[in-house]
């Protein structure tokens, strides 16, 4: 893979090699409340809630995300976009090792102004989507019929279930399509995955009467009924269909049946999604602590790795539970978000499965610099240069790790709280919009201009335009590029001025409308 220039920026081609034929999956979560209210008791590891101490921040400096950003409550503020007020990013630990490409995360997970955002290694922002009102989560760089295109989830929580539907947009930040549920179901917020076939994976949940529980008479709540669904992107058409309900017996889970009539019991959740090497399914379901390989065409469960009925024999460190996002690796093994609901830490853990001896051992386990206490989300993304992203879900942190497990970069963003699934990915952005710009007039007869483009990768300096009508602004300043917004400021003041973004080799990627300077 090529090697990222000094500014960290991807042309085209660069991504599109870094990219190939590559098809990832989109997954998400909603709110901290959603995932802190199934955590169940009497499971493999305890439930206890969230404490000041287990969600401690690291410590250090604030870094502002630009050169004319201000903090105002771990938020950082900008003159040209003041709509955008993105969660700050605080870099702990930065190594020349990491791996090319930008951050993708849903900070808050959807509350106030956070939604889909991409930053670089610095911790400057990159791209925010303004807000909308609804809950985003799990947001990835693609490649979408050989394209390279956005995805995220996008809907509301209701009782616990998401419900709405997945975004594509391309990389000018228009909207290609959204992909519903089959026979008009909604998407569930815990995964999306886009296969070579042209179809997508996800779930669709819903409840259904509840069952007998070892004998006992008829139930008086409803089942969470995790529905995994195969659709044809481009018709809708509903391909395969696997309910928990029908392969998962209720005495498989961890969690605590409900004490009131009208709950809806979440005996499974089911959270991941994804092709092995024969191409089954790997679900992992999070409140039976177990891992289940899918038949893709009968629905018969091949094999449970852990859980109560595990297959496998679980050698040593292999034992994990209350987990999320279990991943095939091109070699056999899967990687694993380890949550290990407190009082154990969290940790990413890679593991060696034998499916014909059926054992179970691990190979490398990655656990976070501060021995973070994760209740619950999370992610392990294994990167082309052999290093390891890690998303410490409920807790704001992302991590990057070396094949050895040195930690090669670390951060935190407290004042979005949490980001359901995290990645380090290869993108370009050139926005259909044009660049965004602020004039402040200075007493002593100059001014500063300030000038951003949200999404724009390929930026690397900014020239101001200036005069005295809109037909006839012409150069008076250039500045390279620094951060988010950059400030260029002027001797002299102008009665309209423009700013011009301009790549690395000096070429015009757009010009923002021109602005009226009041004194």
């Amino acid at each position: 893979m090529d090697a990222p220039d000094p500014a960290g920026r991807w042309t085209r081609r660069r991504f599109l090699r870094a990219a190939g034929a590559t098809v990832v999956g989109a997954a998400g979560l909603a709110a901290a409340a959603y995932e802190l209210g199934r955590l169940g008791s009497g499971g493999p590891a305890s439930s206890a809630a969230s404490s000041p101490a287990e969600l401690a921040l690291a410590s250090g400096s604030p870094r502002a995300a630009g050169a004319t950003a201000t903090v105002a409550g771990q938020r950082i503020h900008f003159r040209s976009r003041p709509d955008l007020v993105p969660p700050q990013i605080v870099v702990n630990v930065r190594s020349d090792k990491v791996a090319p490409g930008y951050i993708f995360f849903t900070p808050g997970n959807g509350a106030g102004t956070d939604g889909p955002m991409i930053a670089d290694g610095a911790g400057d922002l990159v791209w925010l989507r303004p807000d909308t009102g609804r809950n985003a989560t799990d947001f990835r760089a693609i490649e979408y019929l050989g394209r390279p295109a956005l995805v995220w989830w996008e809907g509301s929580v209701n009782g616990g279930i998401g419900v709405g539907e997945c975004v594509l947009v391309d990389q000018s930040y228009r909207e290609i399509l959204r992909v519903k549920g089959g026979g008009g179901s909604s998407v569930d917020l815990h995964e999306f995955a886009i296969t070579p076939r042209g179809t997508a994976l996800f779930f669709s949940d819903s409840g259904v009467a509840g069952r007998q529980l070892a004998g006992a008479t008829p139930l008086p709540w409803q089942v969470l009924d995790c529905a995994l669904q195969e659709v044809e992107i481009s018709t809708g058409r509903l391909l395969f269909e696997w309910h928990t309900i029908d392969h998962i017996g209720l005495d498989e889970t961890y969690l605590a049946p409900p004490t009131t009539g009208n709950a809806i019991y979440d005996y499974v959740h089911a959270n991941s999604i994804d092709v092995d090497g024969d191409g089954n399914l790997l679900v992992s379901a999070r409140n039976t602590s177990a891992i289940y390989k899918v038949d893709r065409g009968t629905g018969r469960i091949i094999w449970r790795l852990g859980g109560k009925k595990s297959d496998f024999r679980m050698g040593p460190g292999t034992a994990f539970s209350w987990q999320h996002d279990a991943r095939w690796r091109a070699d056999g093994m899967i990687t694993i978000f380890d949550d290990e609901t407190a009082p154990s830490q969290a940790r990413g853990i890679i593991l060696r499965l034998d499916e014909q001896a059926m054992t179970a051992s691990l190979e490398r386990s990655f656990e976070s610099r501060t021995g973070l206490v994760v209740q619950s989300q999370g992610n392990v993304q294994l990167l082309p240069n052999g290093n390891y992203f890690i998303g410490w879900g409920s807790t704001p942190y992302f991590s990057e790790y070396g094949p050895d497990g040195t930690l090669l970069f670390d951060a935190t963003f407290p004042a979005a709280r949490q980001s359901y699934r995290d990645f380090r990915l290869p993108w370009v952005g050139l926005p259909a919009d044009p660049p965004a710009l602020a004039v402040e007039a200075v007493p002593a007869g100059g001014m500063t201009v300030y000038a951003s483009w949200n999404g724009a990768t390929e930026v690397a300096s900014w020239q101001v335009l200036a005069g005295e009508a809109a037909g006839s602004l012409v150069p008076i300043a250039t500045a390279a590029r620094s951060g988010f917004e950059t400030a260029i400021a002027t001797a002299r003041r102008w009665p309209l001025v423009a700013v011009r973004a301009r790549d690395a080799t000096g070429g015009i990627l757009g010009t923002s409308e021109p602005v009226s300077v009041e004194a």
